[in-house]
């Protein structure tokens, strides 16, 4: 038997073939552009993800499928009519023009502390309830053709099976979803007059969405589609962070520090995201930064287009912790935990006459370091957090994962297999197919362990500070100098 995992990405989608025992038999990969419409703005073609799941399920054709998987990014808005066509290009998780519909919603509903009680979580700008109140808003006549609203990969799971629906993991990233009960929040949604008849129906991440309607064009029969999950639990499942105590750190285009939870109490100061996990019963409390390889690659297109990521890590290696000097705030595109501010920048901090390419490019990774490490610090409060899983791009960088470990102060383990959502997934396509969590939990195996470097931990505790207090210096600025832009 054979899993297809497929992961609708931000920059791309990917699609693993997996044997079931977890082997990986092949892999594909279909990239993606980010429409900036204006700065801060972020939108995609839902169109274009469907054209590279049909190159991926093309490629994977020569095996035989006996289930497909799906994650993918959470939060964007997918609207489609009531002939099921695309409405409007996707809003995305990153995009930040919703404050002002954000603000509002939640003075109507009463402050912020009333929707966390509410729903677990704040009315964030990334979440999905922005979106839908700045189309109704700003674009009434789109708004009206809306019939059903949906994530990025139940679009794609609509688009296999012709079945409408979503999970609890995508779910809890809305804003209008008890977290707790696992139900879309009537009232929140009645109070602000969005139509709770738009939106899917909630399942389990592992339930049957369907069939795949198109299976014998592809050579097969019968395919199963499961309904997947968010990429975040998705991606946490694929490297075996699954129960409580366990904890992630992802290195992506966004950055997130996710522990598992069985608690049903959400963060009352809204500073941590707690949102269901894909196994029943868990959910996890977790902190996003906003551009945390997209910064790295912004530095690296800046100062080292040329340099490969190997001679990249040997010079980071080459520049002492502290970057002789330089300090990175990583807020390209505003930022989410634990400062929740859209107007926030990027600043390299301290340059002078002896600043390297090398210390800048320590700098960028020491920043986005610091901004996992605001996430960390609030997830350990919750979580007995003894050690952490990494994935994303910057688990492939040694000496980033040395900085990671020495400032959380756990052990970090990289697993043998790190694939991200696309691994998950199909091990969602695993337990959907009959199989059970424990059982797919045995594909994880661990590669490498990185432990903290004593030598640096005290230096960055002082250092991280500096990082905190400049931030702190300039966020008045960074509204002030954004509204003039």
């Amino acid at each position: 038997m054979n899993y297809l995992g497929i992961d609708v990405g931000t920059t791309g989608i990917k699609g693993l073939v997996v044997e079931e025992n977890g082997q990986i038999l092949d892999r594909f990969n279909f990239p993606l552009t980010v429409n900036i419409v204006k700065p801060g703005w972020s939108e995609q073609n839902p169109m274009d993800w469907w054209k590279g799941v049909l190159e991926i399920l093309k490629k994977a054709a020569k095996y035989k499928i006996n289930s497909i998987g799906l994650s993918g990014q959470m939060h964007s808005l997918v609207t489609l009519d009531k002939d099921g066509k695309v409405v409007r290009p996707a809003i995305l998780w990153n995009d930040q023009r919703t404050t002002k519909e954000c603000q509002e919603a939640t003075q109507i509903l009463g402050g912020e502390r009333n929707v966390i009680s509410e729903v677990g979580n704040p009315i964030l700008e990334g979440f999905t309830l922005g979106k839908i109140l700045w189309i109704k808003k700003n674009e009434p006549e789109n708004f009206k053709k809306i019939r059903y609203i949906m994530m990025p990969k139940d679009y794609i799971a609509y688009m296999l099976t012709g079945k409408i629906g979503t999970e609890w993991s995508d779910a809890s990233g809305t804003a209008f979803y008890d977290v707790r009960s696992r139900k879309w929040n009537s009232r929140v949604l009645k109070t602000l007059e969005i139509n709770e008849e738009l939106l899917p129906s909630i399942s389990k991440s592992y339930d049957l969405r369907g069939f795949l309607e198109k299976s014998k064009e592809f050579g097969w029969e019968n395919v199963k589609v499961v309904a997947g999950g968010a990429d975040n639990a998705v991606s946490a499942l694929g490297i075996g962070v699954f129960r409580p105590g366990d904890c992630m750190v992802s290195v992506g285009t966004s950055g997130t520090v996710l522990g598992v939870t069985s608690s049903k109490d959400p963060d009352s100061e809204g500073k941590l995201h707690y949102f269901n996990h894909v196994v029943d019963n868990f959910s996890y409390y977790m902190g996003v930064m906003l551009s945390a390889t997209s910064s790295f690659d912004w530095a690296r297109r800046i100062v080292a287009s040329d340099d490969s990521l190997e001679k990249i890590e040997e010079m980071v290696k080459g520049s002492k912790p502290g970057s002789n000097g330089l300090i990175f705030l990583p807020y390209l595109n505003g930022e989410r935990t634990p400062h929740r501010d859209p107007h926030a920048r990027g600043v390299i901090f301290g340059i002078s006459l002896i600043s390297q390419k090398s210390d800048i490019l320590r700098s960028v990774i020491e920043g986005i370091t610091f901004g996992l490490r605001d996430s960390f610090e609030l997830v350990k409060k919750r979580v007995d957090v003894k050690s952490a899983k990494i994935t994303g791009g910057g688990s492939n960088n040694l000496e980033w994962v040395r900085i990671i470990a020495s400032n959380f102060k756990v052990p970090v383990e990289i697993p043998e297999i790190n694939e991200g959502g696309a691994y998950g997934a199909a091990m969602l396509a695993a337990v959907g197919d009959g199989k059970d969590f424990d059982e797919v939990s045995k594909w994880i195996k661990i590669k490498k362990t990185i432990e903290p470097e004593k030598s640096w931990t005290e230096f960055y505790d002082s250092w991280y500070y500096e990082y905190k207090g400049l931030y702190n210096d300039l966020k008045e600025r960074f509204k002030e100098t954004d509204h003039q832009s």
